[in-house]
């Protein structure tokens, strides 16, 4: 009986863990769509074209999102040298490593540059993600955004935390 209820418990947790990170994606998802909106390339594309970097499930929520908008194509790329096609660059923690080489190949190109790490935004990255208190945060680099010649909007900067 105590067996039952302790694999019971564990299955109920795994679930809401589970429900949680799926949750938190779609979360994720849907502020990279606002990035776009909020943010003024010099060229004003009428397609944002957003390439998520390896697999995330990120990567999954935002194409069953670009699927009902037109304005909005989502693509899996592998490395650094596929962020040339992109506006908007999403790089998962498990690709962070590769901080460096995505800044390099993206140097002055309007490319915004956004990670699930916060920690990385200074050390290329425009906007970052972070978690306080169980809610959905980031950071915003505006100094890097501007420096590609895009331009963030007062309220993109009012509701993330600007460094």
């Amino acid at each position: 009986m105590k067996t039952r209820k302790t694999l019971f418990i564990i299955c109920f947790l795994s679930i809401v863990s589970l429900s949680a990170s799926a949750q938190e994606s779609k979360f994720k998802a849907l502020f990279i769509y606002k990035f776009a909106e909020y943010i003024e390339w010099p060229s004003s594309p009428s397609k944002i074209v957003v390439g998520v970097a390896g697999k995330s499930d990120v990567f999954n929520q935002l194409s069953t999102f670009a699927a009902s908008k037109d304005n909005l194509e989502v693509k899996n790329i592998s490395s650094a040298s596929d962020s040339k096609s992109c506006n908007i660059i999403f790089l998962p923690n498990a690709q962070s490593g590769q901080l460096n080489s995505y800044v390099s190949t993206i140097n002055g190109n309007s490319i915004l540059l956004v990670t699930e790490n916060s920690k990385l935004v200074p050390q290329g990255a425009d906007i970052g993600f972070y978690l306080e208190q169980g809610k959905l945060r980031f950071l915003i680099n505006k100094g890097s955004i501007e420096s590609k010649k895009m331009v963030p909007s007062s309220k993109l900067l009012a509701l993330g935390k600007a460094i």
